[in-house]
């Protein structure tokens, strides 16, 4: 709709014609003795403005009333608005994909509940699709679940994303006690020992020690006074820094970085990304935190 101020005297003769012309007037209001505000449909506009035209002078045949816009209303108006600024719907639209999109994005997992079964539940999860920086789906959760809940004094296994962070609420069966590994600590990660943990058994490494993946870290024994080996339950804690490097053939460098974070299931502390024939080389080093019977 558009507003229009009708000036002249007695303005409110004026609505007579245009009711005679068959243009319906709106929520009229007399502003001055000599001025009323009202609305008319778009399409009626133009007919006021020929009727009373705005000019600077009286012309007697028009009974000296003269009409002139106030502006647009309701969806006109808003869409003039965004006309004048293309910005805005622009940003709007962007900012509606952009939501949709980090709407099923997984930037963090987190494990609540039994903390010892971590490990078994990213790898399950990772077996059914659902890592940092992939896509959510509620068959990959309902799945992963399954996984987790056919494992032995596992009672109870919920797996739900709230925002970017999808959270495993593990329990245990509180008449079973999960059983203790056995043997030595094995390193899963090839890397470089950042500190160590260890409250039960004999340490192999040290920190700052490069070890490969499939090397004992902790010795499940200790040495007695007597130079003898007794077997004990080792537990211990190992943090490593751990490297990716290849070349990731990839449409941009945000797709390869994508990619090379799902190589990566630590903490991210650096991160390199170039072009180069073939794709993208991409280098990150990342921190993981091993344990055994932590």
């Amino acid at each position: 709709m558009e507003k229009i101020i009708l000036e002249g005297s007695s303005p409110e003769k004026a609505l007579s014609r245009l009711a005679r012309e068959g243009i319906c007037v709106f929520r009229a209001k007399k502003l001055k003795k000599n001025q009323i505000l009202f609305r008319v449909n778009e399409k009626d506009a133009e007919k006021v403005f020929a009727i009373y035209p705005n000019v600077c002078y009286n012309i007697p045949v028009y009974g000296g009333y003269t009409a002139r816009s106030a502006g647009k209303t309701g969806a006109s108006a808003l869409f003039g608005r965004l006309k004048a600024r293309p910005g805005i719907p622009v940003g709007a639209a962007l900012l509606f994909a952009l939501c949709l999109f980090a709407d099923g994005l997984v930037l963090r997992i987190d494990v609540t509940g039994a903390e010892e079964y971590r490990r078994d539940v990213l790898a399950a999860l990772a077996d059914c699709g659902i890592g940092r920086f992939s896509r959510y789906s509620d068959e990959g959760a309902r799945q992963a679940a399954a996984q987790v809940l056919a494992i032995d004094g596992v009672s109870y296994c919920s797996v739900k994303k709230s925002g970017v962070t999808v959270t495993a609420e593990v329990r245990v069966s509180p008449f079973k006690e999960p059983s203790a590994q056995t043997g030595d600590m094995i390193a899963a990660h090839s890397g470089r020992i950042v500190n160590m943990a260890v409250l039960r058994g004999t340490p192999l490494k040290k920190a700052g020690d490069e070890v490969s993946a499939g090397e004992p870290l902790v010795g499940g024994y200790f040495t007695d006074a007597e130079g003898g080996r007794v077997e004990v339950t080792a537990i211990a804690r190992v943090t490593l820094s751990c490297v990716f490097e290849g070349v990731i053939d990839a449409d941009s460098e945000e797709a390869a970085l994508a990619r090379g974070y799902l190589q990566a299931d630590g903490e991210i502390a650096e991160r390199h990304c170039e072009r180069v024939e073939g794709g993208y080389l991409v280098r990150l080093v990342y921190t993981v935190a091993e344990t055994f019977n932590f």
